[in-house]
């Protein structure tokens, strides 16, 4: 009987196929992985008018938009079917953004959003809390279209 020979010293083309390791995927990272259909932004915002303004901006990037008036009506929207981008207020009723975005990032899964809150707190401290809880980028109201679109080509989504 022949003495066990460590995997390591045979390499890898001695291993019978049935017996190695898949490599991995790069389809299968989290990276790479993509929605099907046209890229789709949900927008975030109790405020009608902030809702319309941003919806104009995304569209003409090309984005399919639909709303939330608040953090809990986005996530169940995420839950659903994760948006491509979200833009999210900060201060909104029955739950804020910082808490959807806590609860976003949390969800996990394959595909993760790319997130911006759009929102009038301008304080270095309230920016900061924004990125650590999982936002993927900051714009201070009022913006304008030029503002955002700086901001969704930095992060890749414009």
């Amino acid at each position: 009987m022949n003495a066990p020979v460590h995997p390591e010293a045979m390499g890898r083309a001695a291993i019978p196929a049935e017996q190695a390791a898949p490599l991995p995927s790069v389809a299968a990272s989290p990276v790479a992985a993509v929605r099907a259909g046209p890229r789709q932004c949900l927008i975030v915002d109790d405020s009608r008018v902030v809702r319309k303004v941003s919806r104009r901006i995304v569209e003409d990037l090309g984005y399919v938009v639909i709303e939330a008036e608040n953090g809990e009506e986005a996530l169940a929207r995420c839950k659903a079917d994760m948006p491509d981008l979200i833009l999210v207020d900060w201060d909104m009723p029955v739950m804020t953004g910082i808490e959807f975005i806590s609860q976003l990032r949390a969800l996990g899964g394959r595909f993760q959003a790319k997130a911006v809150f759009c929102t009038s707190k301008n304080d270095t401290l309230d920016i900061a809390r924004g990125i650590n809880a999982g936002a993927d980028e900051y714009v201070i109201k009022p913006f304008d279209e030029a503002g955002l679109r700086a901001k969704l080509e930095r992060i890749g989504a414009a």
